[in-house]
């Protein structure tokens, strides 16, 4: 049966000084590209971030905004006495949406979002 011990392959021959200095270089170079790009990484991030918290803080007062028009629909179906479960529906969406925000989770009395796909799952010719 032959060997199954394979020959190593021999070493590297030992760097000369001018290659190692080469190799240092070398490596020092590298080190700087990789920190040049990882302060270029957390600046991009740092403004996505930012530009993030904007559009919230946007989202966040035109909620405010809805909720307040809503409370005010609120109020003048109660006083007129005419339309009070549109009013409410109204009401309901604008503040599930401002906890939303302000949370970052629905509240669980929230209507859930319409979804584009059928949920019953199954044929209607299979009769």
């Amino acid at each position: 049966m032959p060997s199954r011990h394979r020959p190593k392959a021999p070493p590297p021959p030992p760097l000369s000084d001018a290659e190692r200095f080469a190799q240092a270089i070398r490596d020092h170079e590298e080190a700087d590209r990789r920190a040049a790009q990882a302060k270029v990484d957390r600046k991009a991030e740092a403004e996505r971030r930012k530009v993030a918290a904007v559009e919230h803080a946007v989202k966040l007062e035109r909620a405010k905004a809805a909720h307040r028009r809503a409370v005010e629909l609120v109020k003048e179906a109660q006083r007129s006495g005419k339309g009070a479960a549109a009013a409410d529906v109204a009401w309901r969406a604008a503040k599930a949406e401002l906890i939303e925000l302000e949370t970052g989770e629905p509240p669980s009395w929230a209507a859930k979002p319409e979804s584009s796909e059928p949920t019953d799952g199954g044929d209607d010719d299979a009769d």
